[in-house]
Parts: C-alpha cells; sequence; structure tokens
C-alpha cells in the first residue's frame, strides 16, 4: 500500500531536508495503520489531510538554524536571483515582442507562459542553490519580489501596474514555488531511488 503521490510529493516539498525520512517514515507507519483499520481510501484521505495540515509548521520548522553568514549569502543568493530573473523575464518578453509583433491580435498569453515559466525555472535555481530550506526559501524569495514591486506602488513612489502586469507577477508566487518544489521532489527521488 503507498500513499497517494501527490501528497507524498507535497510533503517532501515542504519538509527540511534533514527531517524528511523520519516526517515521511511517520507518515508512512499511520498510512499503513489506517489502511489496514479502515481501507485504502479512508487512508488515503488521512495522509492528505495530514500532508495539507502540515506544511505550515514543516515551512517553519527546522532543527538546524542557520549561522549569520549562511544568512547573509543566503539574502545573497536571493537578490541575485530575482534580479537576474527580472533580467531573464524581460529579455524573454522582448524576444517574444519581436516574433510576434507583425502578428495582430496575438494577445498577451505567450508574455504570460514565459513569465512564469522563467519565474519556476528561477525558483527551482534558488531551491539548488540553498538546498537546506529550499522550499521555505523560495516561498520567501517570491514574497519578497511581490512585495519590492508592489510596496513602492502602495506608497505612491512608483507608477500603477497594468491588471495583466499584476497578474504575472502575483502568478511569480505559485510558478516559483512549484519550480522550487519540483526541484527538491526530484532530487530526493533521485536520491532514495540510489539508495
Amino acid at each position: 500500500m503507498t500513499p497517494p503521490l501527490v501528497a507524498r510529493a507535497l510533503v517532501a516539498a515542504v519538509t527540511p531536508p534533514h527531517d524528511y525520512e523520519s516526517v515521511a517514515g511517520d507518515l508512512y507507519e499511520e498510512y499503513t495503520r489506517h489502511g489496514q483499520w479502515e481501507g485504502r481510501s479512508r487512508a488515503d484521505r488521512w495522509y492528505w489531510s495530514q500532508a495539507i495540515r502540515s506544511m505550515p509548521s514543516l515551512l517553519s520548522y527546522s532543527r538546524a538554524r542557520p549561522s549569520f553568514g549562511a544568512t547573509i549569502t543566503a539574502a545573497t543568493v536571493i537578490a541575485t536571483a530575482l534580479v537576474a530573473m527580472l533580467l531573464a523575464n524581460e529579455l524573454i518578453a522582448d524576444g517574444i515582442y519581436a516574433v510576434y509583433r507583425t502578428v495582430s491580435g496575438i494577445g498577451a498569453w505567450p508574455f504570460f507562459l514565459a513569465g512564469w515559466a522563467d519565474a519556476a525555472f528561477f525558483g527551482a535555481m534558488i531551491a539548488a542553490l540553498l538546498r537546506m530550506h529550499g522550499a521555505r526559501i523560495v516561498l520567501i524569495a517570491s514574497i519578497i519580489l511581490v512585495a519590492a514591486i508592489a510596496i513602492p506602488i502602495a506608497l505612491g513612489f512608483s507608477s500603477p501596474l497594468s491588471p495583466a502586469t499584476w497578474l504575472l507577477l502575483l502568478g511569480a508566487i505559485p510558478s516559483m514555488n512549484a519550480g522550487g518544489a519540483a526541484y527538491q521532489v526530484a532530487t530526493r527521488r533521485y536520491r532514495t531511488a540510489r539508495l
């Protein structure tokens, strides 16, 4: 009996690396008990509920506390990655515009897809560079990105954005987190398969 794949991937994405084996093992033991007592469908529902309920505590918990130097390094990596992400997004958008400027009625969908794919790539890159707290760091980085653009606008220091630009910007949060989570799940599956 195996827990639901997506729920396992969710647990793998949000659990700190040093704690993953114990958390996944405990959940699996309880899952098999529920499966024996109540059947597979109830055990699956139990596993899903535990995965979703555990997300906030797993994202905020870790036995290892980073040093000041590690915090500065993480902040530098985040800032550099966010600037690189914005620059890459501009280059991609300019490329799309150059290709499609002669086509009328193209719509905004290529810009959205490219922008969100760019955000997912850089979310995975941040998770890869800062492996110890990958999913948490990517979540923080995506919120910092939106706050760095939204706060000056809210305070009147910058001109307002169009609704489409807001959609692109707010879509970066789930895109970055999906990229970071995909990286963590893939590396954990690879490490587990090698053992």
